[in-house]
């Protein structure tokens, strides 16, 4: 069974929030570099970009509730983040390498 602490609810929040700063820094590179890029680039990107915000949302939101979740039900939330941060993290840097050849 899983032992949930203020500590440990802290960490795994601090250590998520850290990873969405640099994907949000990524986020905003590829961002700046699809500025100079052909209108249909820009149209092509944008619907990540919009994804990708939309998905940032739906994980803080989650982390929200999170920290005022049971611990019966945190481990679900955990991984819904989990799931939600390595598929942003995959969807940026593979959106990236295309872009960038």
């Amino acid at each position: 069974m899983l032992h949930l602490n203020e500590r440990t609810l802290d960490a795994y929040q601090q250590k998520v929030k850290a990873q969405i700063k640099e994907m949000k820094a990524k986020m905003r590179m590829f961002e700046a570099g699809t500025e100079k890029a052909s209108a249909n680039m820009r149209l092509k990107y944008q619907k990540n970009l919009d994804n990708w915000k939309s998905r940032f949302k739906e994980v803080e939101m989650n982390l929200d509730k999170l920290s005022k979740s049971a611990e019966s039900s945190w481990k679900k939330i955990q991984s819904d983040i989990d799931t939600a941060m390595k598929e942003l993290s995959s969807s940026i840097e593979n959106a990236t390498k295309q872009f960038n050849n």
